[in-house]
């Protein structure tokens, strides 16, 4: 797998996951709305968490590819 490959997947990955908990966030948010009672609170907490579960992993993903870069250049100089 190429490096800014790896870099951009974890890119994407972390903006998909930080759409997913604001738009869980925004849900939670509207519980006290005259829509808050089509809002299914178990839902959004676990979509919460696997948000957050997403973004660490993709942060971790990114860190990877920067440190393999890093390594690269340390490498050719």
């Amino acid at each position: 797998m190429r490096i800014d490959s790896a870099m951009t997947s974890g890119v994407m990955g972390y903006q998909r996951a930080e759409q997913r908990v604001a738009e869980s966030s925004d849900a939670i948010a509207r519980l006290n709305t005259p829509e808050g009672d089509k809002i299914n609170v178990t839902d959004e907490l676990i979509n919460l968490n696997v948000g957050e579960l997403e973004a660490g992993a993709n942060a971790k993903v990114i860190k990877t590819a920067s440190d393999m870069m890093g390594t690269l250049i340390d490498i050719r100089v």
